[in-house]
């Protein structure tokens, strides 16, 4: 399946896909500063865009006034485990 299927850009797919697979291993969301590290961004501000475009593409859901509170809906997940050739 490629990810223009799905509405979203490459860089959008991966960062999904990080996002899982972080929430998955620990348990909880890993923080704007957590993710800014870990891909390499070098501001909060990339995450923040990225974060907010998947939730307007129905991918995440945001609990407001919560710390971590990013959640993978079941259409996020559906990208995130569909790899991408050459991702």
């Amino acid at each position: 399946i490629a990810v223009k299927e799905f509405g979203i850009t490459p860089k959008q797919a991966k960062f999904l896909r990080f996002l899982a697979n972080f929430i998955d291993q620990n348990g909880y969301t890993p923080s704007y500063e957590e993710m800014k590290q870990v891909l390499n961004y070098k501001s909060k501000s990339r995450i923040h865009a990225f974060v907010h475009s998947l939730k307007n593409r129905g991918y995440l859901r945001l609990i407001p006034y919560l710390k971590r509170s990013i959640m993978i809906t079941p259409k996020g997940r559906k990208i995130s485990i569909t790899r991408v050739p050459g991702k």
